[in-house]
């Protein structure tokens, strides 16, 4: 039986053998960690992994993966602080700790986002349909958008 498109889309990072969100929320100095993992169920584009780290007394880092680019060794940027807090209010101003999936998802979309947020032993996760959303995904959608492109880059296969 072949698997669902939902569970692809959760086994994409650890097919790209990335760590457990989680564990990485509970390292020494963390305040709290994001991923977004960008699923393209049709097929035209590099899957991706993006994971925002916010440490105590660093810049943010992002380390993301492109399926199939650099033999899945993550590309390490570091990142505005500025711009992570506007995208952690806009998830906060969201509610996005108490939302469920995007209803009606479609998994034949052209791209399906998984967004994880993890901080202490707390780790929530929401997949929307970016091309669609409606509120209150679309204001998730919107603050990635401005506030973290590089995390949902497309990349051709």
């Amino acid at each position: 039986m072949a698997k669902s498109t939902m569970a692809l889309v959760y086994e994409t990072a650890d097919n790209f053998g990335r760590p457990r969100l989680s564990d990485i929320a509970q390292q020494v100095g963390v305040i709290s960690a994001l991923r977004i993992t960008a699923y393209y169920p049709q097929r035209r584009l590099r899957h991706s992994v993006a994971c925002v780290i916010e440490h105590q007394h660093e810049a943010p880092r992002m380390a993301i993966v492109y399926e199939g680019f650099n033999q899945h060794r993550p590309l390490q940027l570091t990142l505005a602080r500025a711009d992570v807090e506007r995208l952690m209010d806009a998830l906060q101003q969201a509610k996005f700790d108490r939302l469920a999936d995007q209803p009606n998802l479609s998994y034949a979309a052209r791209s399906l986002w998984l967004i994880q947020r993890a901080a202490g032993i707390y780790c929530h996760s929401v997949m929307v349909t970016p091309a669609v959303p409606q509120l209150p995904y679309a204001a998730i959608v919107n603050a990635i958008d401005a506030y973290l492109p590089q995390a949902i880059r497309e990349i051709p296969l």
